[in-house]
């Protein structure tokens, strides 16, 4: 078939429908990889929302616990 010489139409066949089968299989693969790069890209944006958020907490509790040292009597 790649020499050039002529095939049944029954091989042609089989090979086209490889061929768009492996086409299908590379789309779906690809999609999966979007899918996972945007759900990876997300995780990361909860995890560091988080980080700040408790990085916040600290400071304000930080804060709060020296200005109460400060005007302790003690």
């Amino acid at each position: 078939m790649l020499a050039g010489a002529p095939c049944p139409a029954s091989e042609e066949a089989n090979v086209r429908f490889a061929l768009i089968a492996a086409e299908l299989d590379r789309e779906a693969r690809c999609a999966k990889y979007r899918q996972m790069r945007r759900d990876g890209a997300r995780s990361l944006l909860i995890a560091g929302m988080t980080l700040l958020a408790l990085n916040f907490l600290l400071c304000a509790a930080y804060a709060l616990l020296n200005l109460a040292q400060q005007s302790s009597p003690y």
